[in-house]
């Protein structure tokens, strides 16, 4: 039996962008400040523009990171349910209910914010471009 292979991650492919002795000085500078590499810099422009989502080194950053918390939390107390489920200790239900409902309740806010800060991010880079800043 074979098993599949994960896609590469690679990047494989390139595109080659043409600016001015001052614009690529100013870009430099940029990347530089962002501690990002040119290449990184405009891979995150193009996962903006393409609506791929944000990089999460600031905005939003610290709430993921709270919700993500939350949800491991979760499965943590989840996963102790099960195990005392198949050592044969009763559990009751409502415990397993209140669970759930949390991994939910985290699922769909997690899902709310990377929608809204995929939809944050295109926006500012679409007017960014459309302003000639891009």
């Amino acid at each position: 039996m074979t098993v599949a292979q994960k896609p590469s991650r690679k990047k494989a492919v390139t595109r080659s962008v043409r600016m001015s002795q001052e614009e690529h000085e100013l870009f430099g500078s940029f990347c530089a400040a962002q501690r990002v590499t040119p290449s990184e810099a405009l891979r995150r422009l193009a996962r903006s523009a393409a609506l791929l989502g944000p990089t999460y080194a600031d905005e939003g950053r610290a709430e993921i990171v709270a919700l993500t918390r939350q949800l491991r939390g979760i499965g943590t107390n989840l996963n102790q349910a099960v195990h005392r489920m198949n050592a044969g200790h009763v559990i009751h239900s409502g415990e397993i209910a209140e669970y759930l409902d949390g991994v939910r309740d985290a699922i769909t806010e997690l899902d709310r914010l990377y929608r809204s800060l995929c939809v944050r991010s295109h926006k500012r880079t679409k007017a960014a471009v459309s302003r000639g800043e891009g």
